[in-house]
């Protein structure tokens, strides 16, 4: 299952990269397309949606059998809800971490929207602790990560286990190849959040700066 995606926003850039991207990989098509990064309104969703632009494009390949499902990653509520109402998307890769659910009110009505629609619903940041704190000597040793990732095995369990126990599809796994490796260990043995350990995780957000919250 070969995915990838666009952060560009006009069609002649967009078109060129998705030709690079189909030479590189070696391919004449991707299973999953994606907008990337949709943030703003008025910065993202309005321009890929213009007449003869991005989503014309993308629309025009997948016609041409070069693309067999279209997403978009989001990371604000407003754009992800926008984009949904705008067109049927196939999935969404969205943040579903346990802080950013509990502490900034941020998931909850992209989840909800996207399960109601009938998108994929692929998570990310599951396994996020918070922002950095300014100086933190374990930064350099997760080069990868632009949040502070939970080290510990218990809290990282438990906060990867609360998003698979969410209705999504997926979750996608840190780019931290020690964290990558810990992700998939942990969920070749998943079970649901219990209560008790949902409460655990609600006390923990308590104390932590979320890497998201809702405006």
């Amino acid at each position: 299952f070969l995915a990838c995606k666009t952060t560009e926003r006009k069609r002649e850039a967009a078109e060129a990269e998705f030709k690079c991207s189909l030479d590189r990989l070696r391919t004449d098509h991707f299973d999953l397309y994606q907008l990337h990064s949709i943030t703003s309104v008025e910065n993202d969703v309005d321009p890929v949606f213009v007449k003869g632009g991005v989503m014309d494009m993308l629309l025009e390949a997948r016609k041409a059998g070069q693309v067999r499902f279209l997403g978009f990653s989001a990371h604000s509520t407003e754009a992800a809800c926008a984009a949904m109402d705008r067109y049927d998307f196939d999935s969404i890769l969205f943040p579903i971490n346990f802080a950013a659910y509990y502490e900034g009110s941020f998931g909850p009505a992209v989840l909800a929207k996207a399960q109601e629609k009938g998108l994929a619903r692929l998570a990310l940041k599951a396994m996020a602790k918070q922002q950095w704190t300014e100086g933190d000597p374990n930064r350099s040793r997760y080069a990868k990560c632009w949040y502070e990732p939970l080290a510990g095995p218990v809290e990282t369990e438990l906060a990867l286990r609360w998003t698979l126990s969410q209705p999504v599809t997926a979750a996608v796994s840190p780019g931290e190849e020690s964290l990558f490796r810990m992700a998939v260990e942990i969920a070749s043995r998943f079970t649901p959040i219990t209560q008790v350990e949902e409460a655990k995780l609600k006390a923990l957000a308590r104390t932590l700066k979320p890497i998201f919250r809702e405006a």
